[in-house]
């Protein structure tokens, strides 16, 4: 079980601009904050918060996964849940950072869950989608696919919609856990489904941006975007947006069957695994070029771009006007939405995977060196 540790483990390793390492006060959640119930914090897979995060911010607990942590966590009524790589799956208070039960899966669980009904559903690397009480930390059913589960759930109140390893997209009963129908793609699925209006928008290895009705599970239309991807799309109106191995991020017109453009950086030619957040005429995304990219929406050409010492797998959250991301460097960054200048940054230390999730007036984010971090404002 995870050990939680609050304001002992370190000083707090934050840096605002060039100003020197500071100790803060004590961490003040914003009230009424809104929940983060699956991987992205939204259906449409566009990691906006709902209100302003700004830094400086101040380490509120850590808590021990000695697995270490690939996951993003997610955020309900006031519990954080995530997987760790040997196969536990947590949830923590967010106040306290105290376990309230571990459940041991059959693998690594390197993707996020999501909460519905009392519920929490997740997939683990042998394969099995697991439905847990969110009370009892007990299991209420498991569905077997034929291969590892790379991808996070999308939930609703009558279908939850999981991809595989083995090539497909399953839509479960959250009840039961009875198949109501599966869609099989060319090859394996990485990405996370998006969902928009009864209709679930899907990109895999086979290079195809797929729109399935969620009713029957039949396909809509797709568009080939040539090239393998293993992002998770965001859909923001008749607009989608995914980067690929390909070296490129799309702007895809899902309704009009077509590519609007297509961005790659003018020095760098790296693959693209982190999903972009939109806003503000802004398409912004990491890159394993060790950038975070900010792309004109209109035109697809750079606006700014931001560099780290090491890749960047981890998706960006907006929170207001500033861009919340994670570096396998290690590092934790807040960057000028509209500038992509270095506000604030926090060394957690371990490579992050992980994106950030913002619920309840708390930044979560995890590390692969075992550590899961939360953060609050700090006390002005």
């Amino acid at each position: 079980m995870g050990i939680v540790r609050r304001f002992v483990r370190r000083a707090v390793q934050a840096c605002f601009l060039t100003l020197p390492v500071v100790l803060l006060t004590a961490a003040q959640p914003l009230a009424g904050a809104a929940d983060w119930p699956l991987f992205l914090g939204n259906s449409n897979r566009n990691s906006i918060a709902e209100s302003a995060f700004d830094p400086p911010l101040e380490v509120a607990w850590v808590y021990d996964a000695p697995g270490g942590v690939d996951s993003s966590a997610i955020i309900v009524d006031g519990t954080v849940y995530f997987g760790e790589m040997d196969g536990r799956f947590h949830a923590v208070d967010l106040e306290t950072g105290e376990a309230r039960w571990v459940y041991q899966a059959n693998l690594g669980v390197p993707a996020s869950g999501c909460v519905t009904q009392g519920t929490v559903f997740f997939g683990d690397e042998e394969g099995y989608f697991h439905a847990v009480d969110i009370e009892t930390g007990k299991q209420k059913w498991v569905y077997q696919t034929f291969a590892e589960i790379l991808s996070s759930p999308h939930c609703s109140e009558d279908t939850v919609l999981v991809s595989s390893y083995d090539t497909h997209l399953y839509a479960l009963h959250p009840q039961t856990g009875e198949l109501k129908w599966k869609y099989q793609t060319d090859d394996r699925v990485n990405a996370s489904p998006a969902v928009v209006g009864g209709k679930t928008f899907l990109t895999g290895c086979d290079g195809m941006f797929r729109i399935i009705d969620i009713r029957t599970g039949e396909e809509d239309s797709f568009v080939d975007m040539q090239d393998y991807v293993a992002a998770s799309p965001a859909v923001v109106g008749s607009s989608a947006y995914v980067g690929t191995f390909g070296y490129e991020v799309l702007k895809i017109d899902w309704e009009g069957g077509r590519v609007d453009w297509r961005y790659s950086h003018p020095v760098t030619d790296f693959e693209f695994f982190a999903s972009p957040v939109v806003r503000d005429g802004l398409v912004v995304i990491g890159g394993r070029d060790k950038r975070v990219h900010a792309i004109d929406d209109q035109t697809g050409k750079l606006k700014w771009d931001f560099e780290t010492r090491s890749r960047v797998d981890s998706s960006p959250l907006l929170a207001g006007d500033v861009i919340w991301v994670g570096s396998m460097d290690g590092n934790l960054y807040a960057l000028d939405h509209n500038r992509g200048s270095l506000l604030w940054k926090f060394a957690i230390g371990g490579r992050i995977v992980a994106s950030p999730a913002v619920g309840g007036g708390r930044l979560v984010i995890g590390s692969r060196s075992g550590e899961v971090y939360c953060f609050a404002r700090a006390a002005q």
